[in-house]
């Protein structure tokens, strides 16, 4: 900040300089004062104005590389996509062009940092920080206020001040409440990609040790779901809704939909998650797509106090199918009810057959 101020405010040096442009990670450190560099236009990660479209590839530019490489477009975008600046879909640059060097779909911003930098975060543990981590990690977004933040990588005083600075490192992504004010707003883990990173991070720290055994545990319950094993899922979803919610949430209905999401987390490896989707005569509460059509796609409807059978009901009744019509693949109704009083769950799972 010195060497930067001496050189853009001093007398000798000024009339040499038109215009300068800088580029870095963190935008520029606020002091208790004012920013030495207060006559600076700033772009960032979280308001990247008329600069949007240069901050990483558009889906635009992907799908071309993709159609000139004969590369699917669809998976592409669930590991790379997941940055939206002004109306702009981002990609990472160097993933995109690694996977299309490379031949393959792999985790490469793996390869050139490490999760340490997400579990050194982990370790401070601001009020409310791990509820909205296993909220992210399932595939849900959190309130953010990115205001208080003083751009340093020591001044931390909440959980929004973590999360706004992993923001600015690419490790999640960042959505305005309202499109004219960049303020406030939810932040959520982008891609399949980075979302390895949180669950190398999780896995590496003790205190998230029972969501860690949850995440290790979801390949078996997707198995189990597809093999129509109904017991098996009721007992994942048990230990999952424990997991995510305290004693007096335990009943709300958003902690249901969040054990949900926690317990399928290994699905968000190969399918794309959809919530309320709109279908039919109404909306599917949970709809799991896979990337690859040689997958089961499967719609979940989610009941309290009422019973499975009912939820599969339900989904045949108001036709939540409809959305998928252009999907070829196998179909299963997941039907999913909670017991408030005994605090248990109960599944009915029931194939589609296509006329």
């Amino acid at each position: 900040m010195g060497f930067l101020n001496g050189l853009f405010k001093s007398d000798t040096l000024r009339p040499a300089i038109s215009l300068a442009y800088l580029t870095g990670i963190l935008p520029v450190v606020r002091d208790k004062v004012q920013s030495k560099l207060n006559n600076f236009r700033e772009y960032t990660i979280l308001n990247a104005g008329k600069l949007a479209e240069y901050i990483g590839f558009t889906s635009e530019e992907v799908e071309k590389l993709c159609k000139q490489y004969d590369f699917d477009f669809s998976e592409c975008r669930h590991w790379y996509d997941g940055y939206r600046q002004h109306g702009y879909e981002i990609y990472n640059p160097e993933s995109v062009v690694r996977c299309i060097e490379d031949g393959s779909f792999d985790n490469y911003w793996g390869k050139t940092s490490t999760y340490a930098v997400i579990s050194d975060y982990l370790k401070r543990d601001f009020q409310g920080m791990k509820e909205s981590v296993i909220r992210m990690v399932s595939g849900e977004s959190v309130a953010v206020n990115v205001t208080s933040y003083l751009n340093t990588m020591d001044s931390f005083a909440t959980k929004d001040d973590v999360f706004t600075y992993l923001i600015h490192v690419g490790y999640l992504s960042f959505e305005p409440l309202d499109g004219r004010y960049y303020t406030n707003g939810t932040c959520r883990i982008p891609n399949n990609e980075i979302r390895q990173e949180w669950v190398n991070a999780i896995a590496a720290e003790e205190s998230y040790s029972v969501t860690d055994e949850i995440i290790r545990a979801s390949r078996e319950l997707l198995l189990s779901t597809i093999s129509r094993d109904e017991d098996a899922v009721a007992n994942a979803l048990n230990r999952s809704h424990i997991h995510v919610t305290s004693n007096r949430s335990y009943n709300n209905e958003d902690s249901l939909a969040s054990a949900i999401y926690l317990a399928y987390i290994y699905a968000l490896n190969e399918y794309s998650c959809y919530k309320e989707l709109t279908s039919g005569k109404g909306f599917a509460d949970v709809v799991y797509v896979p990337v690859k059509a040689d997958k089961t796609a499967l719609i979940i409807e989610l009941k309290r106090n009422d019973s499975a059978e009912s939820a599969i009901n339900q989904i045949r009744e108001k036709r939540y199918f409809d959305s998928l019509e252009k999907y070829q693949g196998d179909l299963l109704f997941v039907g999913i009810n909670y017991d408030e009083k005994d605090k248990i769950h109960s599944c009915k799972i029931e194939k589609f057959r296509k006329f």
